[in-house]
Order: C-alpha cells, then sequence, then structure tokens
C-alpha cells in the first residue's frame, strides 16, 4: 500500500507550484533574464537530487520500481530551480540545457554525479556553482483508531491520521575548485486527521488526493527552507570570480565592426567578454577512420561582447581585420 500511496504521490509532486507559474510570474524555461542584467548575480545549475530516503515508504521508488531512478527527484529539482528563479538572487540555467550537456557529455552514466562531475558539468554550462541534493526523507505515516457496532448492523467510525515528511540537502559546489562552499537542508511536515465511516464494509477508502497534497505541500516547504539557506549565500559566492564558458563559438555573421557568435547565455557567455578570433588552417584526421583529431588554428583578432540573448552574441571587433563568417571565436577572459 505503501508504494501505491508513493508513486500516486511523485505524479503530483512533479507538478508542484505549475498553476501559479503563469501571468507575471517566471516559468522554468524562462530563467535567464536577460533584460535586467546584474554583474553580481552569479549563474547556477540545479542537478536532479538523489532519492536516498531513509524511510521505508521510499523504498518503492529506488532503481528497481516502474519509474527507475526517476521517482520524486526530478519534481524536488524542478521546485528549486523554479523558487530559485523568483528569488532574483542568481541566473539559473535552464534544466533542459543541463539534461542535453549531461547526455552529450555521457556525464551520467554512472547514475551519480560527485563533486568533480559537477564541477565538469558546470564548466561546461559556464555557470559558477551546481546545486547537488539529496531527498533523504520522503515518507507518509498513516494511522487509523475508533470504530464500534450497533442495532444488528456493522457500523464503524474510523479516525485517521496522515503525516507527510520531506528532508532535503543540497551542497553547493564551486565549478572552478569542485570545492564544496556551502550545504543546505530543509525539512517540511503537513498532517491530516479525517473520519471515515462503513456500514456493513461499505463506505471510507483512502484519499490519494490527500495524499498527494500532503507530500507536494511538505516537498515544498522543505524547498523553501533549502532556498533560503542558499540565498544566505548569495554575496560569497558573488565574490567567487567568473568562470570561462569551456564551448567555443562560430562567427554567424560579420556587419562592418559587429560580429554576431551562435552562442549565448545559455552557454555561459556574457556582455563584456572578451574573445580572440581564429581561422582554422588545417584539420588533422585519423587516417584510419578519418575523424578530425585536432584543428590548427591561426589567431586573425580580437572582440568584445556587447549583447547577449540565450542562443547568440553581439560584440565588436577591438582588432584584425579580415573576419569572416565561420571563424572561431575563443573566450579569454570573464566579465566581472
Amino acid at each position: 500500500m505503501r508504494f501505491g500511496l508513493l508513486v500516486a504521490a511523485t505524479s503530483a509532486l512533479l507538478q508542484l507550484d505549475l498553476p501559479r507559474m503563469t501571468g507575471a510570474n517566471l516559468s522554468i524555461n524562462q530563467t535567464v533574464a536577460w533584460s535586467q542584467p546584474n554583474p553580481s548575480r552569479r549563474r547556477i545549475a540545479v542537478l536532479d537530487f538523489e532519492f536516498a530516503s531513509t524511510g521505508l515508504t521510499g523504498a518503492g521508488l529506488g532503481s528497481g520500481s516502474a519509474y527507475g531512478s526517476y521517482g520524486p527527484s526530478k519534481g524536488v529539482s524542478d521546485l528549486l530551480t523554479n523558487k530559485l528563479v523568483q528569488s532574483g538572487n542568481f541566473i539559473v540555467v535552464e534544466r533542459s540545457q543541463i539534461e542535453r550537456i549531461i547526455q552529450e557529455q555521457n556525464l551520467g552514466a554512472s547514475g551519480r554525479v560527485d563533486a568533480a562531475t559537477a564541477a565538469q558539468i558546470g564548466r561546461i554550462l559556464g555557470v559558477d556553482v551546481v546545486i547537488l541534493g539529496s531527498i533523504t526523507k520522503f515518507n507518509l505515516e498513516q494511522k487509523q483508531s475508533g470504530g464500534f457496532g450497533g442495532f444488528g448492523i456493522a457500523v464503524s467510525v474510523n479516525e485517521s491520521k496522515a503525516n507527510a515528511i520531506v528532508q532535503l540537502t543540497a551542497r553547493l559546489v564551486s565549478t572552478s575548485t569542485a570545492e564544496i562552499l556551502a550545504v543546505a537542508q530543509g525539512e517540511g511536515q503537513t498532517s491530516k486527521r479525517e473520519n471515515q465511516v462503513s456500514v456493513a464494509g461499505f463506505g471510507g477508502g483512502s484519499n490519494t488526493n490527500n495524499i498527494d497534497s500532503l507530500l507536494s505541500g511538505a516537498a515544498e516547504i522543505a524547498v523553501s527552507q533549502l532556498v533560503t539557506e542558499i540565498n544566505s549565500n548569495a554575496e560569497k559566492i558573488s565574490l567567487l570570480p567568473a568562470v570561462q564558458p569551456a564551448l567555443n563559438a562560430v562567427i554567424a555573421d560579420v556587419t562592418g565592426p559587429q560580429i554576431t557568435l551562435n552562442r549565448g547565455g545559455n552557454d555561459g557567455y556574457r556582455p563584456g567578454m572578451k574573445l580572440r578570433i581564429e581561422r582554422i588552417v588545417k584539420e588533422v584526421k585519423d587516417p584510419t577512420s578519418g575523424q578530425v583529431l585536432r584543428t590548427i588554428t591561426q589567431p586573425i583578432g580580437q572582440m568584445t561582447l556587447t549583447e547577449v540573448d540565450a542562443r547568440s552574441s553581439l560584440g565588436i571587433v577591438n582588432s584584425g581585420v579580415g573576419i569572416k563568417v565561420g571563424d572561431v571565436a575563443k573566450p579569454i577572459s570573464s566579465s566581472p
């Protein structure tokens, strides 16, 4: 019974906070506010939480269940991402972008991500801090009592009480050093009492919606506590040196001194960043497979970014002539 209750609750947890994410509020897909840049805000990424519940009621959501390793991990991670965006203290990377990088680089093959791997993911994303988390408790406890009979008819009145407890821990990992900068914890508890009347064995029964609501409410309380602790480290994080993106860009357009690149904020590019422009002069290929082993480039100029959106960047040429579409732009310094 416990497994069935938690599986039902998991589906509700994955939709936490979605009704309030319309209109003026930000959605998870609107995680980078380019129109209001703030140089003190650092870029962070939230990885999927590890499900490591110590409670018996969490046992059915492990790797052997129908959900695989999915469980409530994604729901908690999405909720944390949303609330961090709403807090306004950080630039939070879209979770779809994180998942793409993990799949492309095969960085989550082992099923667990340690601090060193998290730092590697963060450097590719161009973020300053990666948040690793664990769900240490995701429990629902139910107790029932009471009952009586009369007039030859079996009538019972049962009082049931359900308690939901969710405990979370999070580690803030520097992508530059793989150092754990801070640890945050959150715990949420919700409970509900209700009476159920049964006549001759008919009536009563558990309410799945109530179970969903209890666990979802406890998770939201726990995540809110995490956000408070993470935000308390915002000033410390803002003092970290900006991380230089690991991915090079390709010039998509040249109009006079103005250059457009095919990478933007999703890849860690920022206004004020300086890049060295290089031209590929030779490709060294494997003689057996034909795959390119390395490229030999020649520096031809430098540029500075002036505008950045999610997928592209705009900059001006500081030095160099003859720059053309297809040339490579390599970050050499990050904006302060």
